[in-house]
């Protein structure tokens, strides 16, 4: 590797919004029962559970999972902070599992139910497997990475010997419940996700010496995913997004112990069609979990974008290709991600995580339980919000890498050389660095130019200016023989900028520096009324967008957006700070003359729809949780995403989908359905009522030019008697069925 991350133990974060995120997870961390987090181990071992366990998905049947990412959490922290109480709380979970590997005696320790049985099946080659099923558990596999994963680190940061002890017999079990399994059986059984299973093996190998657990590593290549990605061929579209990333950590991982190529290239193939090509300005990716098209992200924004493990995961990732390859630009990244994104996935208050952090336009982030709901972003955000120390500083030879601008300090022992990094970033771009040394010693300290500089950068030693030789997305590079008591002053001048959306250039994202800007549009629980909807429309010439924007005095990185927005003046400050509020990220822009066109057809389609309200029986919005819940959601390869601040639903080739909804069983009642108007040409699939194709439907409106609402007759016999029927959407094979953002069943003019 051409360079190396600093250990966790040499790092520790000074001040600033970081440190604050690591203060209310610590508090978390301690405040959590390792107990009621062990309580179905200790059942499943035989043993009388200390404590009731949790509810949410630790009542699940992923129970188990939150224990594994718990004690990640805990020796990272320790790691990050020197906190023994935390070492307390692992030392305290390894014994315990310790215990339930004894009561078990075969190596198996789990919290998954029915686990040890489910495990005996898939060893005797009774294997049912589906993306989150394996013979009737919920990924299993995933839930046992957690684990692995978890003793890995207890061994690693905080010196548990008997931490890699449990481990190698859990991984000796593994190892012979796969040793009988043929290849293909073996790829039966990782169509059900797996997690990084091909990582922690790796790991395990290493920390053992035991090269069985490299060769089971290497049972868990993934062929129908691996072997696309190795051919540099982007087939991740409709992939449930998060059960990709950790087999390409593994790939990482594998190619740092192994040296085979092929995983390095996989890995850097993926990296950059994540990070390029299906990534949102805050760094995360993903539309309710699953990946779209690659540059298709128009139409993919709502309240589930950005899985929050899926950025956990990718800044793993990145990790490992900056320590091979040393480019800026995954820095850069890094730190987009981790301000935007992770940092911003926290409440800033009591510390609860988001799962999704939601980009839709008037949306607003909703934040789960810490104490019952234990979803897999619960799980990632103890580590998260643990380990920001871990990609500040890098080393190699005789260079340092400055790559995160955060107010801390790292013990650089080699060189004997502690550096302190003194900045109120994100605040601003300036930040000193204060080198104490021994004795006088030649080395290189390479800072970050972040790719968002804009020109006027300044870099001094000593007070005095340097030549900062260098590009934005480069490093500008300070060698020479440093003195105990030298200064390197940094100041990257923070400027207002525009990114916008691979496939729509007017719809934008405003940034300040490296910060992602949302706009302030009120309390949560405040009316939206349709004028509302309108609050991320912005009319105007591009190049009035930022010549419009004011700095707020006393709120750095406010500004005042004025004179453009539909709503009237509106407030924007970093998205990271917003998170009691409606807001908007992305904004349609306008020109004067656009919007007179779109407005008009805004108001029309206002006035059809009051009328088809007043008429309406029932109403289903698809790609919304409780609608579809009410009304009986199925479907098989289904897809969803968001347009105009309307969500939809269509399939993947030849899937279908369907609701229930209610009829009037002595009046005749017709089927509307707003559909995407391009989204798919006619004759793609099938639009039936209890099992009954229906005919052509009429067009009776459009919408913003993008939105179109046809009306089916129903056949008032197929509705006579009845209180609910079926309706169906059935794609012809190898086809899609359309957008589909709106169905209402309505009493017939």
């Amino acid at each position: 590797m051409n360079t190396q991350a600093f250990d966790l133990h040499k790092v520790r974060i000074e001040s600033g919004p970081l440190k604050h995120a690591m203060e209310l997870n610590a508090s978390y961390l301690l405040n959590l029962e390792a107990d009621r987090l062990l309580s179905r181990f200790r059942e499943y071992a035989g043993l009388e559970p200390k404590a009731p366990h949790y509810e949410g998905w630790e009542s699940r049947g992923i129970s188990g999972h939150t224990l594994g990412h718990y004690l990640s959490g805990c020796a990272l922290m320790y790691a990050s902070t020197g906190r023994e109480e935390l070492l307390s709380r692992v030392n305290y979970v390894v014994e315990e599992l310790q215990q339930c590997q004894r009561a078990d005696g075969s190596g198996f320790i789990s919290g998954i139910p029915r686990g040890k049985e489910l495990f005996q099946e898939v060893k005797a080659g009774d294997i049912r497997s589906q993306g989150f099923d394996l013979n009737g558990g919920w990924v299993p596999l995933y839930t046992m990475h957690k684990l692995f994963a978890g003793l890995r680190d207890a061994y690693l940061l905080a010196g548990s010997r008997k931490a890699l002890e449990i481990e190698i017999k859990l991984g000796l079990w593994l190892d012979d419940v796969f040793s009988g399994l043929s290849h293909e059986q073996v790829q039966r059984v990782l169509h059900c996700e797996f997690g990084g299973m091909n990582e922690v093996l790796t790991d395990l190998a290493v920390h053992s010496g035991d090269d069985r657990f490299l060769k089971l590593a290497e049972r868990f290549w993934h062929g129908e995913v691996l072997g696309d990605i190795a051919e540099r061929k982007d087939t991740l579209g409709g992939r449930h997004a998060n059960t990709q990333i950790p087999k390409i950590i593994g790939a990482a991982r594998q190619y740092e112990v192994t040296g085979e190529e092929r995983y390095a290239g996989i890995s850097r193939f993926f990296w950059d069609r994540v990070v390029n090509h299906h990534s949102y300005v805050i760094g995360g990716n993903s539309y309710n979990e699953h990946f779209g098209e690659p540059d298709k992200l128009n139409d993919r924004l709502g309240e589930g974008t950005c899985e929050t493990c899926n950025t956990y995961n990718m800044l793993k990732l990145t990790r490992h290709l900056f320590q091979w390859d040393a480019l800026a630009a995954y820095a850069d990244y890094y730190e987009r991600a981790m301000f935007n994104h992770i940092l911003a996935s926290q409440q800033p208050v009591d510390g609860r995580v988001c799962y999704f952090v939601s980009l839709e336009m008037g949306g607003h982030k909703s934040f789960n339980s810490q104490y019952e709901d234990f979803t897999c972003c619960v799980g990632s955000g103890m580590e998260s919000h643990s380990l920001y120390g871990s990609a500040i500083y890098f080393h190699s030879g005789s260079a340092l890498f400055v790559n995160q601008f955060v107010p801390s300090t790292v013990e650089w022992e080699e060189q004997g050389v502690r550096l302190t990094q003194e900045t109120a970033f994100p605040e601003n771009g300036r930040g000193v660095l204060r080198i104490r040394t021994a004795k006088p010693g030649t080395f290189a300290v390479k800072v970050r130019y972040p790719s968002w500089a804009e020109p006027g950068i300044s870099v001094k030693v000593n007070g005095q200016a340097v030549s900062a030789d260098a590009r934005p997305g480069g490093y500008v590079t300070v060698e020479r023989e440093w003195q105990d008591g030298d200064t390197l002053e940094y100041d990257f001048p923070m400027t207002l900028r525009i990114e916008s959306m691979p496939d729509n250039p007017d719809r934008i994202a405003l940034l300040y520096g490296p910060l992602v800007l949302a706009g302030d549009l009120g309390a949560i629980d405040a009316p939206q009324d349709g004028e509302r909807a309108l609050a991320s429309v912005l009319i105007g010439e591009r190049e009035e967008l930022l010549a419009g924007l004011r700095p707020v005095e006393g709120k750095p990185n406010t500004f005042l957006l004025q004179g453009i927005a539909y709503a009237g003046d509106l407030e924007l400050r970093p998205f990271y700070r917003m998170y009691d509020r409606r807001y908007t990220v992305y904004w349609d822009l306008f020109t004067r003359e656009a919007w007179a066109a779109a407005e008009s057809g805004y108001r029309a389609a206002v006035e059809y729809n009051a009328q088809l309200e007043a008429r309406t029986v029932d109403f289903v919005q698809p790609a919304e949780m409780q609608p579809e819940r009410d009304h009986d959601f199925q479907g098989e390869h289904v897809g969803l995403g968001s347009i105009h601040n309307r969500k939809y639903r269509d399939t993947w080739p030849s899937g279908w989908f369907s609701f229930a909804m209610k009829v009037l069983p002595e009046e005749p009642v017709e089927l509307a359905v707003t559909y995407l108007k391009t989204s798919q040409p006619a004759g793609g699939f099938d639009l039936l009522a209890d099992g009954r194709v229906l005919g052509g439907g009429r067009l009776e409106s459009e919408e913003l030019g993008k939105l179109e609402t046809l009306v089916y007759e129903l056949p008032q016999e197929l509705t006579a008697g009845k209180t609910s029927i079926t309706i169906k959407f059935a794609a012809h094979q190898g086809r899609k069925v359309a957008q589909v953002a709106g169905l209402r069943i309505v009493k017939r003019l």
